[in-house]
């Protein structure tokens, strides 16, 4: 778990900038939203910084949301998209095959 976090936190928290563009435009529009989450990658980038801290710098951002919910939405465990439903899925069919053993 700690060498995926590490891993994780390689791309200073861009590996979420779907997630939390798609978490920003109810509060911005879609538009603004991927304009604001695409200039925090490039600062996060530039100045090796987590893309947390240069969304809060961001007046469009911090604005709306405080520093709690900005980190919800910069964290990857919020951002499991469909994964629970394909590990059900896998064992689902694992579950068949091993029934008809």
């Amino acid at each position: 778990m700690d060498r995926m976090r590490a891993n994780l936190g390689i791309t200073h928290g861009l590996i979420v900038a779907e997630a939390v563009m798609m978490g920003l435009a109810p509060h911005l529009g879609r538009g603004e939203a991927h304009h604001v989450v695409k200039h925090a990658c490039d600062v996060a980038l530039t100045e090796k910084i987590p893309l947390t801290d240069a969304l809060e710098r961001d007046p469009a951002v911090s604005s709306r949301l405080d520093r709690a919910a900005i980190e919800k939405m910069t964290d990857p465990a919020s951002y499991l998209g469909s994964a629970g439903a394909f590990v059900d899925r896998v064992l689902a069919a694992a579950e068949g095959v091993l029934a008809d053993r």
